[in-house]
C-alpha cells in the first residue's frame, strides 16, 4: 500500500526539480540575450569608427578636389546635416519604427530550433 507522506515527499521533490530547470532555462536565455546585446554593441562601435574614417577619408578627398580642404568638411558636414534631417522627418514613421523594432527583436530574442 502506498505511504501518503511517501508520495507528498516525491511531489514536492518533483515541484523543486521543475523550478531548478526552470531557472536555469530563464538564466540560459537571460545570457544568451545579454552576450546578443554585447556583440550589438560592438557591431555598433566598429561601425560608427568605420563611418569616422570614411567620413575623414571622404573630406580629405572631396577637398583635394576642390583644392580647399576647409570645403571638403564642410560638404561632409552638409551631408550629415542633410541625413539629419531626412531622419527627423521620418521619426514618427510608423513603418520604419516596426521594421527597427521587428529586427531587433529576431535579433535579440530568436529561438533556437531544436
Amino acid at each position: 500500500m502506498l505511504n501518503v507522506s511517501e508520495i507528498v515527499q516525491t511531489i514536492k521533490q518533483l515541484i523543486e526539480v521543475r523550478i531548478q530547470l526552470v531557472k536555469n532555462q530563464v538564466e540560459e536565455q537571460f545570457s544568451e540575450v545579454l552576450s546578443r546585446i554585447f556583440i550589438l554593441v560592438l557591431m555598433g562601435l566598429a561601425s560608427l569608427m568605420i563611418l569616422l574614417f570614411a567620413s575623414i577619408s571622404l573630406a580629405f578627398y572631396i577637398g583635394e578636389k576642390l583644392y580647399s580642404p576647409y570645403m571638403g568638411f564642410l560638404y561632409v558636414s552638409l551631408l550629415y546635416l542633410l541625413l539629419f534631417v531626412f531622419l527627423f522627418l521620418l521619426r514618427e514613421s510608423d513603418g520604419l519604427i516596426s521594421s527597427f523594432r521587428a529586427f531587433f527583436r529576431a535579433f535579440l530574442f530568436r529561438n533556437k530550433k531544436q
